[in-house]
Order: structure tokens, then sequence, then C-alpha cells
């Protein structure tokens, strides 16, 4: 399907961070944000530091085909020299924090999402949600486990829940005022050998306390959790409960339904939104 634009009403600007590794699957969650949040015109920008042409192009002619306007803003890769990375986490990870300096004034207000995720509901609820004067909206995947959560606490100094960056709503005219590059930088080379999941240990630390909490089983489903989900919920967050609320699959952890190693009992619906971008002639 081809978007009609007499259908596209309101707009929202959807934002990534990856290097091109990562970058190639941003199509499926486009594909998906678009089979499930129809009449939303959405504006992706993507801040990157290392983009094969390729993958660019397809990018651009996928976001033209759905209706959505597409930009790249390019970082230089040493800008997060002393930031922590291994095989999992490249620097590109850090971009988000600098979205406010990155993306153009007139842009006020971004929602970022980690390119391993699915949208299998309406996105823009989360949109509409009211900020109350916090600079983030996210959730914490930790809530219903106290004792991680103190400990998280302990170990960066914060009184808030733990949240999970997969997600995460931006007041960008706030952060102008209030977040800082140079705050940023020094907290990750004052701190750099002791965060455990850098980029995420760097939101918590220094904005925990100004974001605003949102239901993970609806905006931010860890794929992996299925289990938990249920039994916290007294059985409620079943299979059809999931496919019926949730908006946000979050495939988190080094094993991605693209991969080798299958994550979840997710995997099939992300390879179904896959195999139907393919057969589109979309990628």
């Amino acid at each position: 399907m081809i978007a009609d634009p007499t259908m596209l009403q309101q707009t929202i600007d959807l934002l990534f961070t990856a290097d091109d590794r990562y970058a190639r699957h941003i199509p499926v969650v486009l594909y998906s944000l678009f089979e499930n949040d129809p009449g939303i015109r959405y504006r992706v920008h993507l801040i990157t530091d290392n983009l094969d042409p390729s993958t660019e192009k397809n990018l651009q002619l996928l976001c033209k085909k759905l209706g959505y306007g597409f930009s790249v803003y390019r970082l230089e890769e040493n800008m997060f020299a002393d930031a922590p990375v291994n095989k999992h986490y490249s620097k590109a990870m850090y971009y988000r924090h600098l979205a406010f300096q990155v993306l153009p004034v007139e842009i006020e207000k971004i929602l970022y999402l980690d390119p391993d995720i699915l949208i299998i509901n309406p996105l823009h609820p989360l949109w509409e949600i009211d900020m109350d004067d916090h600079l983030f909206l996210a959730a914490s995947h930790t809530e219903e486990h106290q004792g991680l959560d103190e400990l998280n606490r302990v170990r960066l100094g914060t009184k808030s829940s733990y949240f999970n960056t997969g997600v995460i709503v931006m007041d960008l005219d706030a952060c102008r005022r209030e977040v800082s590059e140079e705050q940023i930088f020094s907290y990750i080379h004052e701190n750099g050998p002791f965060l455990l999941l850098p980029d995420q240990d760097v939101f918590n630390a220094l904005y925990g306390s100004r974001t605003k909490s949102v239901p993970d089983e609806i905006w931010n489903y860890d794929a992996r959790k299925f289990t938990q989900y249920l039994l916290r919920s007294g059985g409620e967050y079943n299979e059809n409960w999931v496919l019926a609320h949730t908006a946000v699959l979050h495939f988190c952890g080094k094993n991605k339904p693209w991969g080798k190693t299958r994550p979840s009992r997710f995997e099939m619906l992300y390879l179904h939104y896959a195999e139907k971008l393919n057969r589109q002639a979309l990628r």
C-alpha cells in the first residue's frame, strides 16, 4: 500500500540514531508504523556518523512511498571518543543525547525510537501524552523489580526508576534551555569505566528526575519478558492482550529477530512485517 496524502493529517517528528549496520533495519520499523498508525504524517530524522549511500537512498525512497519526510544529519565519528562501546553498542547510541543541538530549532518536540522496534498498534497517542513540564517521556523495565531499581539508584546516585531509552519523547525546546553538551561529555568522561548500559546510564543519571514514566507494557514492551509481563498482570497480558493493546514491541538485548539467534515468541511477528515490506517492493 502506498500513502494517500489526503489521509495524512497530523504531523509527528520521529528520530533514529544509528550507524549503517542498524540503519538497515529502520525500514521494517517504518513499514510497521505505516501499517498500524494510518492517517499520521511522520517526518523521519536520522542522526548518524557512517551511512552507506545505498542505505540512505533506500530510506529516502521508502519514506517517499509512505508519505513521510526524511532528513539525515551527520556527526563526526570522534565526537564520543571517550564513550564506552562494544560489539553490541556503537557510538551512535549516544547521538540521541545531542538531538536538541543537532536538529533544526523549528522542531520543538520529537519521538525517538531504536531501530530494533516493531509498531503493532497506533503510536501517536504517546505523542499526545501531557509531559507536565518534564524534559522526556520514557518507560521503565525495572519497576516490577524493586531490588534492581534500588541497585541502579545506588549505582547512579538517582532517585527515579531506571528508564529504558529505546522509546523517548523529547521536549527539544525545554532541552535547549536546560541541557548542555558539556554536561553530557563531562559525565561520560568522568564515569565511562563504570557505565554498564552506557548511554542508558548517562540518560538516567542526568535526566531520570526530569523524565515522566509511561507504561512499558504499552509503549516499550520488552519482547524477551513475555512470562514476566504475564505473571505481573495475573495472566491478563497474554498474546491476545499484547496484539490488542501494545503499541511498541522492543527487541531488547543482543539477540535480534533478524539474527541467527531468535530472541522471543514475537520473532515471527517481526519477520511477518519484514516479509510484507519485501513483497510490497518498498525496501
